[in-house]
């Protein structure tokens, strides 16, 4: 009896872990979009839409890799362009000089990042693949520079740590600090048949959110 009563009370014990989990994964993910998505003749502010939502990009430098020297490279960043209530659409990001990336970027500036919906689960949910232009992909390109503003910095820490709460303890071993791209081209493909829109940084930065 008594070990019926433990399998019973193991049995218990998962089932609300899993409750808790399966909580915690949903709040996560609606806290990731926290507005509707624009119709994709909206071109900015889908472009704002995208880049508050997602949580992660691929960034695209200019190698400095022996043997590799002035070719692409790419990598993943984590990104955030301010807390879940407050969007900014600036790019933020929290890295370190030992990434390559960040090798590459102490020789040139210039980078692009791009961003695709297919992480919002939009696209899967309507069988709409990656590559689909109906599944909006982003691209931004600019200068990637350090944020030394204080006011900023504290901004942008906030903007990163309470979308990735785990950088908070990275700091401690690798000197990461944040960073932010400086707009100056923004690619937008988010529907078939018409082609890309280019969308002036003016245009997106007014976007109201």
């Amino acid at each position: 009896m008594s070990k019926f009563c433990g399998s019973l009370l193991l049995l218990a014990l998962i089932t609300f872990q899993s409750c808790i989990a399966s909580q915690e994964v949903v709040a996560r993910k609606l806290k990731f979009s926290p507005r509707a998505r624009p119709p994709p003749s909206h071109h900015a502010e889908m472009a704002r839409y995208l880049a508050h939502t997602v949580d992660w990009c691929v960034i695209g430098t200019t190698s400095t890799m022996k043997g590799r020297e002035g070719l692409p490279f790419t990598n993943i960043l984590s990104v955030s362009d301010g807390p879940v209530n407050n969007s900014t659409g600036v790019p933020y990001f929290y890295v370190t000089n030992l990434d390559q990336s960040n090798k590459d970027i102490l020789e040139n500036k210039r980078v692009s990042i791009s961003m695709s919906e297919y992480q919002t689960g939009y696209c899967s949910n309507h069988s709409i693949d990656a590559e689909d232009p109906k599944c909006t992909r982003l691209t931004l390109g600019g200068k990637f520079v350090k944020v030394t503003d204080k006011a900023e910095k504290d901004f942008a820490l906030k903007a990163l740590f309470t979308r990735h709460p785990e950088m908070k303890h990275w700091v401690k071993y690798h000197q990461f600090y944040p960073a932010k791209m400086d707009i100056d081209f923004i690619w937008l493909l988010d529907s078939s048949g018409h082609g890309a829109a280019i969308i002036s940084p003016k245009k997106y930065y007014a976007v109201k959110w």
